[in-house]
C-alpha cells in the first residue's frame, strides 16, 4: 500500500517493540490493516515506557507525515494511544 502524505487512517491497532536501530520502545501497527508494519507511529513516550514491550495498543486515528531527512512515518492524533 502507497502511504499519501496527509491522510489519516481511523482505530489502528498497534504494539510496542524495541527498535534495534535506536535501541529505544517504539509502536508500530499490527498487520491486516492495510498499512506497512515496518513503519513508526509517533505517539507518547510515557505511554510505551509505562507497558512492557509487546504491549498493543490503539490509535483514534493517524496521520501520514514525513521528515525533513525523508523518513515517512505515522503521527497518532494528540500522540495519544490507549492500551489493549
Amino acid at each position: 500500500m502507497d502511504l499519501i502524505l496527509g491522510n489519516y487512517h481511523d482505530n489502528i491497532k498497534c504494539e510496542s517493540f524495541l527498535d534495534p536501530e535506536t535501541g529505544r520502545i517504539r509502536v508500530r501497527p499490527l498487520s491486516n490493516q492495510g498499512l506497512p508494519t515496518n513503519i513508526v507511529i509517533e505517539c507518547s513516550s510515557k505511554e510505551r515506557k509505562a507497558h512492557p514491550i509487546g504491549t498493543k495498543f490503539r490509535t483514534e486515528n493517524v496521520k501520514v507525515c514525513k521528515k525533513p531527512t525523508g523518513r515517512t512515518y505515522l503521527y497518532a492524533k494528540d500522540k495519544m494511544i490507549y492500551k489493549l
